[in-house]
């Protein structure tokens, strides 16, 4: 008896390890600024890209899905990772603080996939043809790859900065200066694949696959090491 009361004792700790916290949650701890903010930029190139006069309204639609996603994704995790009311709370439930960080962050890419999969269908309604950006599966990963890139760096600027303000403005000059200096980075033999929007830039390249190869190993490293920096939890109070 004695055994099966610690057996059970066990397993309901574990269970409350791996009890997530509701989607409701990470929604009400997000300012409605950091939810409004798609939205709105989302409305903005829908109208540049369906209506407005453009050249190349393809080049608008990619623009958004390329280029525009990825900052709001990294900027959004950077600002609203520590900015939590009930963060103190979060740390002292029975539950490992890198599922906290993972929750957060699944649920941002899944905002910005949202983004991106009604964008695509306005855009297919609009008769906007994507097809310079290669296929389903590689304009897919035009927004995906980046995405995932700067949520890597928003998370990690965030835990090595405990400033949720510094680490939004590192990540949006990260953002502008590897458009700025995309000529040196699409030129380097390898800095090429640290570039996170050569699937916009160099649609074609035949580097792209190892680009998003490394682009991926890097985001998957940032999240790793802001998951191992938030288990100092004091630093964070």
């Amino acid at each position: 008896m004695m055994g099966q009361r610690i057996w059970s004792g066990e397993a309901s700790a574990a269970r409350r390890h791996r009890t997530p916290v509701p989607v409701r949650y990470h929604l009400l701890a997000y300012s409605r600024d950091h939810l409004w903010l798609p939205a709105g930029i989302w409305a903005v190139f829908a109208l540049l890209a369906g209506a407005a006069p453009v050249e190349r309204p393809d080049q608008m639609g990619a623009t958004f899905l390329g280029l525009v996603l990825p900052l709001l994704a990294g900027v959004l995790v950077a600002s609203s990772l520590l900015d939590d009311p009930a963060l103190e709370l979060q740390f002292t439930m029975p539950r490992r603080a890198r599922r906290l960080l993972l929750e957060r962050l699944a649920l941002l890419l899944g905002i910005v996939a949202l983004g991106a999969i009604t964008y695509q269908a306005f855009l297919a309604l609009a008769g906007v043809d994507l097809s310079f950006y290669g296929g389903l599966l590689q304009r897919q990963a035009l927004w995906l790859v980046p995405s995932l890139a700067m949520l890597g760096v928003g998370s990690a600027l965030a835990l090595a900065t405990a400033q949720s303000t510094v680490a939004a403005m590192l990540t949006g000059l990260l953002w502008l200066g590897q458009i700025l200096m995309r000529h040196l980075l699409i030129g380097s033999p390898w800095a090429r694949h640290l570039f996170l929007f050569a699937g916009f830039f160099r649609p074609g390249s035949h580097h792209l696959t190892w680009t998003y190869l490394c682009l991926v190993g890097l985001a998957g490293l940032l999240i790793a090491l802001a998951a191992r920096a938030l288990e100092r939890q004091e630093r964070y109070l």
